[in-house]
C-alpha cells in the first residue's frame, strides 16, 4: 500500500508515499527524481510529486489489478499495464 523513495548513499528513506488500498506491484522515477508512477492491485495508477509526497494524479480507466508501470524520459506521458489485458498511455 506504499512506496517508498529511498536515498541510495545512506539507504535510509527520502518520502513514503502511502494513498493505495492494496499491494503496489511496481514503480517507476521520472528522469528528473520529480515525479514517481505505482502500479497497484486496487486497479489504479499513482502519478506522485516526489518533493511533497502528494498525488498529483490518480489513473483509474482499468478494470483489474495493474502490475507495471512507466514514465517517458521527460515526464510527460506514463503507461500502464493490467491484468485486464489493456495497457494504457496516459498524458
Amino acid at each position: 500500500e506504499t512506496c517508498i523513495l529511498w536515498n541510495t548513499s545512506d539507504g535510509k528513506p527520502i518520502r513514503i508515499f502511502r494513498e493505495h488500498k492494496d499491494y503496489v506491484f511496481d514503480c517507476a522515477l521520472s528522469a528528473n527524481g520529480k515525479l514517481a508512477l505505482s502500479a497497484s492491485n486496487d486497479e489504479t495508477c499513482i502519478l506522485w510529486n516526489t518533493s511533497d509526497g502528494k498525488p498529483i494524479r490518480i489513473f483509474r480507466e482499468h478494470k483489474d489489478y495493474v502490475f507495471d508501470c512507466a514514465l517517458s524520459a521527460n515526464g510527460k506521458l506514463a503507461l500502464s499495464a493490467s491484468n485486464d489485458e489493456t495497457c494504457i498511455l496516459w498524458n
